[in-house]
């Protein structure tokens, strides 16, 4: 499913009207139509609830004011308040106002905030408040009589619909904005935008809906809208099938490069989500003095002792064992727990330098390339997958934490594309770009989540997915994108399983690796 900029659903507009021959008017008969069956959907005896909409001047208005008509058709007569005079609209929302007053309707007109004081005292005896006041179209923060609005809707605790997105809220922002309507339910038309998706303040959106109003699939496919957000069903058609005659070859024979003496646990837990998400042979890479402690947590692991430096990490002494290893190997990771010791840090640069197959690249692996990314090779000729969180993306590209948060879509795209490789960027939602400059997202993931070893697990399912793919058909671009989409979202998919069992507060990442097999059976069978 496309993400949309505001500018790119305005011109997706335009075109459904000039290209596709689907009116203005019909669009936004559409969307009205659309918010009454959420309203139905959502809330029983809707016929005897007390309905107020609030109404903006533009499109957004004349969305609320479909609705309007589309409950009194049915016996439903909404309070409806326009935020100003009648004479003010024009367009599309100037014809539905008219068509509404024509059937029988009625609005108040406010057009000053004395005049909304006069109604805010009655907002709390209604049952529900529909906010169609500002739409997608803003980029300054709400002030003046919207921003009162706004404010005495969120303190009615009534409950509220809003109209594509809630008013005060930046469409194309991942970052709160001072005051916005508070949602129960958002309804967007045609493409989800950035804000409902990564906004900072996403739980204002309360629970989103996006429903078709009548653009055809074909003016959403161009390749210039390059966001991306990932869905059940296409994530369910990429899933590696598990053939009847198979055998743990058949799903690749891949390697965890991880761990260290005080740090045994990350290689242990990246190894073990690699089992869980499907792989039929793991070996973990690790110092000889961690490879006690990692073979002793999962009796399916293969482990390999390395040489180790005084301080318990990989020594360079093992760059030699490691590459001849890695030739049979269909992918690997490398990065978890690793330490940022000098020895392994070189170890680290020359595996990356000397390695034709897949890695995945996260943790210590990533600070080990910190200054050095200029020496990479091109994509053409290597397939690199960089998992950072956002600290660890800061010490990549130099910039500030606070920068990279504040247009992370952005950054990751412009660094996948500068340097030719893949980049999971591991936020509340995780982004994935990639050289070629599209940009996919998960809506998956809890704050249960935000514990440690969340992102050594998260590489053992992404190297495994890429070796279950690599073990089986030629591995391209195209390929390696679906096999981190399908390696996200089950990840994700996990966490919130574990979620629901588990408990937020209570949630380790072994849990999320516990959940893995749960995960797949919920993808595969769940509408």
């Amino acid at each position: 499913m496309k993400i949309l900029t505001a500018e790119q659903m305005r011109e997706v507009d335009q075109r459904t009207t000039a290209e596709a021959r689907v009116g203005s008017l019909i669009l936004m008969e559409n969307a009205g139509f659309n918010l009454y069956l959420a309203l139905h959907d959502h809330l029983e005896d809707l016929e005897n609830l007390a309905v107020a909409i609030v109404c903006g001047k533009g499109n957004n208005g004349g969305d609320g004011l479909v609705l309007a008509r589309q409950l009194f058709q049915r016996g439903i007569e909404p309070d409806v308040y326009l935020l100003t005079d009648r004479n003010q609209l024009a367009g599309d929302a100037a014809v539905n106002l008219h068509a509404w007053l024509k059937s029988g309707g009625e609005i108040e007109e406010i057009t000053g905030i004395e005049q909304w004081r006069a109604v805010q005292p009655f907002l709390g005896q209604y049952d529900v408040i529909v906010d169609a006041i500002l739409g997608t179209g803003i980029d300054k923060p709400l002030k003046g009589l919207y921003s009162e609005v706004v404010a005495d809707i969120n303190e009615s605790g009534v409950f509220v619909l809003a109209v594509d997105i809630p008013s005060g809220m930046i469409s194309d922002s991942v970052e709160a904005s001072p005051i916005s309507v508070r949602a129960d339910v958002t309804v967007t038309f045609t493409a989800p935008k950035i804000a409902h998706i990564l906004n900072q303040d996403v739980e204002a959106i309360g629970q989103l809906y996006t429903v078709p109003i009548g653009t055809p699939s074909w003016i959403l496919d161009d390749e210039r809208f390059f966001l991306n957000l990932m869905n059940q069903d296409e994530i369910r058609s990429w899933l590696p099938s598990r053939p009847a005659q198979s055998h743990k070859g058949t799903y690749g024979t891949i390697a965890i490069i991880a761990g260290s003496r005080d740090k045994p646990g990350a290689a242990a837990l990246s190894g073990y989500s690699a089992l869980r998400a499907g792989s039929g042979l793991v070996t973990v890479l690790t110092p000889d003095q961690a490879q006690p402690a990692v073979a002793g947590f999962h009796p399916e692991l293969m482990s390999k002792g390395l040489p180790s430096t005084g301080e318990g990490s990989i020594a360079l002494a093992s760059l030699n064992a490691v590459l001849e290893f890695l030739q049979n190997m269909d992918v690997a990771g490398l990065g978890p727990g690793l330490t940022t010791n000098p020895e392994t840090v070189e170890f680290v640069n020359r595996v990356v330098a000397d390695t034709s197959i897949p890695l995945v690249i996260d943790a210590d692996g990533l600070n080990a390339l910190v200054g050095r990314l200029d020496q990479l090779p091109g994509n053409a000729e290597r397939r690199l997958v960089f998992t950072p969180h956002p600290g660890e993306f800061s010490r990549l590209t130099g910039v500030h934490t606070s920068e990279i948060l504040k247009d992370p879509l952005k950054r990751s795209r412009e660094f996948a594309m500068r340097y030719g490789v893949w980049l999971v960027l591991k936020m509340f939602r995780t982004v994935l770009a990639t050289p070629d400059g599209r940009v996919y997202i998960s809506p998956l993931g809890n704050p249960g989540m935000a514990t440690a070893g969340t992102g050594d697990v998260l590489t053992g399912v992404l190297t495994s997915l890429l070796g279950q793919y690599t073990a089986r058909e030629e591995i391209d671009a195209a390929a390696i994108e679906r096999a981190l989409c399908v390696g996200i979202y089950l990840h994700g998919c996990a966490g919130d399983l574990a979620a629901t069992e588990v408990g937020l507060p209570a949630m380790t990442s072994r849990d999320i690796c516990d959940h893995l097999g749960a995960a797949y059976e919920f993808l595969q069978n769940s509408d």
